[in-house]
């Protein structure tokens, strides 16, 4: 498994969360956390044009995660269409969606790092319990793990070796197992 901390999928959800702007119709993303303030001076470039190329952008971003990007891009990923209300928005925080990003980075690191690892354990858990459960070791395989710092536990498969989760459920142990526990099983 390799887990990372998706710093593109925070910064739009920081544009999205300053902006106030709506998410996708078909599934709720939680807001970030710590809490984005929601800016006024957003408001003139927060229009439903704003929210309806979000979500596009979101979707398009979620199709092409964990696949080989170009090398030049930045880590702040690829920005909205220029002159659209949503790029008006990016170039607005973009440098502070990435700073949040750094700060909250180096807070996972800290959390799971050390004494903090012992206390929340591993997704290797899920894996080994599910071993002695099938009474097999299991068949090698890969699953990519995309963090986002939220409040809330949520987690949503993107393909068989793809999921973004929010990283309070990541450092649940119970539910990590329970998130995990069907996707490995397909896997293994």
């Amino acid at each position: 498994m390799r887990v990372d901390l998706e710093q593109h999928c925070s910064n739009m959800l920081y544009i999205r969360d300053a902006a106030g702007l709506t998410g996708p119709a078909d599934y709720v993303v939680p807001p970030l956390a710590p809490a984005v303030e929601l800016r006024a001076d957003l408001a003139p470039f927060a229009t439903s044009s704003a929210a309806e190329d979000w979500e596009r952008w979101w979707t398009a971003h979620l199709i092409h995660l964990g696949h080989a990007a170009p090398v030049a891009l930045t880590p702040a990923g690829p920005p909205p269409e220029p002159g659209t209300d949503l790029r008006a928005l990016f170039n607005a925080v973009i440098d502070e969606a990435n700073a949040w990003w750094r700060e909250r980075k180096a807070e996972f690191v800290h959390r799971t790092t050390g004494a903090a690892r012992q206390r929340s354990g591993h997704a290797g858990d899920t894996v080994a319990r599910i071993e002695r459960e099938l009474g097999r070791t299991s068949a090698p395989f890969e699953l990519t793990v995309k963090l986002l710092p939220m409040e809330q536990t949520w987690g949503r498969r993107l393909r068989s070796t793809l999921v973004v989760v929010s990283d309070r459920l990541w450092l649940d142990p119970e539910a990590r197992d329970e998130f995990l526990d069907p996707i490995v099983r397909a896997l293994v």
